[in-house]
């Protein structure tokens, strides 16, 4: 269940980053960009755990 909540949490901030920051220069990294990989990495780290989860109640 932690992985789920921290999946969809990191998938919510990186959405946030990526519609807000769109104009916002730093100066090594996009943070629009770093919205977009939070965003993907949150997902699939709340996939992963549902997956997990499905398993372990199948066994």
């Amino acid at each position: 269940m932690k992985g789920i909540a921290t999946g969809v949490f990191l998938a919510i901030v990186g959405v946030i980053l990526w519609l807000t920051t769109q104009q916002v220069e730093t100066p090594f990294v996009s943070l629009h960009k770093v919205g977009l990989v939070l965003a993907v990495v949150g997902a699939a780290e709340a996939l992963f755990a549902l997956v997990a989860l499905g398993k372990k109640a199948r066994k």
